[in-house]
């Protein structure tokens, strides 16, 4: 018998998408889904195509609330969901249709607490699906996947760090809720969902489609509120890995937070929507001091960590004088 699967799908002014990506949710092969729509606001016509769905469909929870940002909505749909399992859906992307069994199978055969896919950029008027599957899975730990999440490569990176490509055990969430009023949310609840499962099976087979329109989140302009927090969730991420005494992930998480130090003064120098850049700059800068500190104290000069930072130090420095 199929368990109940929770889909939650914040919507916040995605009419020109919702219909694609409620038909690939609607039309999965795994059939005994509970869907919970947050339409957060929307000011476009969202909401009528939403209620329009909700008409169809009797598996569909339409939540109508003012608008508070996706976090809010999340963890509203947190709140209401009773599956099993519970899944996030972003609305302007689309999934394979049998996303649901492949990622189920993957817990229920591996005794995993969550399941994770690869998922593919699609440019927005593109409307493409990958076939060709390998139908492989392999079982990692907790510690594994977040050695991938703050590890050196980027891609491996997102893969991991995205909520969408992912079906967790409800219980996970039943402590644990997005941050609000955030720029960025993912950061913020993934390593801790991850730190709490036993197992993590993982698939490199393609089954969502991440949608990069105009309006994405990703190419948003860069302002100062990302900065802040970007820094707050790297500040939070340390100070969790050092309260749990997780040792293979210190210098990991340190030489991540270096690299977007780096990373956040390039984007602040050439941004047009940070008015006071000179302010933001010594801001990253007083952060990047304090985690250098900290390194150097921890490690000694011949150390894989210390070798990152000088190089990272020098391209820093570089980037503040020129600044």
């Amino acid at each position: 018998m199929e368990e109940l699967i929770t889909v939650i799908i914040p919507v916040y002014n995605k009419e020109k998408y919702i219909k694609k990506t409620m038909d690939s949710i609607m039309n999965q092969t795994y059939k005994n889904l509970e869907i919970i729509i947050i339409n957060d606001g929307s000011t476009d016509n969202s909401r009528n195509v939403c209620e329009e769905f909700a008409r169809k469909d009797k598996r569909i929870i339409l939540i109508n609330t003012e608008n508070h940002g996706a976090g809010h909505a999340r963890n509203l749909g947190i709140k209401r969901a009773k599956g099993k399992y519970i899944s996030f859906i972003d609305a302007d992307d689309y999934i394979d249709k049998d996303y649901y069994k492949i990622l189920y199978n993957m817990i229920v055969q591996n005794d995993a607490d969550m399941a994770e896919c690869r998922y593919l950029r699609v440019a927005e008027n593109e409307d493409k699906t990958v076939a060709q599957r390998s139908g492989t899975c392999r079982v990692i730990s907790n510690i594994e996947e977040l050695k991938i999440l703050y590890g050196k490569d980027i891609e491996k990176y997102t893969n991991a760090v995205i909520m969408c490509n992912k079906l967790f055990k409800s219980e996970l969430l039943d402590d644990t809720y997005y941050p609000e009023n955030r720029k960025i949310d993912d950061e913020f609840i993934t390593y801790k969902l991850i730190y709490k499962s036993k197992k993590i099976a993982v698939t490199d087979d393609i089954l969502y489609y991440y949608v990069q329109g105009n309006d994405s989140v990703m190419r948003n302009d860069f302002k100062e509120k990302r900065v802040i927090d970007t820094i707050d969730v790297y500040d939070e991420v340390y100070e969790f890995v050092k309260k749990n005494q997780i040792e293979e992930l210190y210098d990991l998480v340190l030489i991540r937070y270096i690299f977007y130090c780096l990373e956040l003064i390039q984007k602040t120098k050439k941004s047009n929507d940070i008015e006071d850049k000179q302010r933001v700059l010594n801001f990253i800068y007083k952060k990047f001091e304090e985690k250098k500190n900290i390194i150097e104290e921890k490690y000694n000069e011949n150390d894989w960590a210390v070798a990152e930072l000088r190089r990272f130090e020098k391209e820093i420095n570089t980037e503040i004088k020129e600044g």
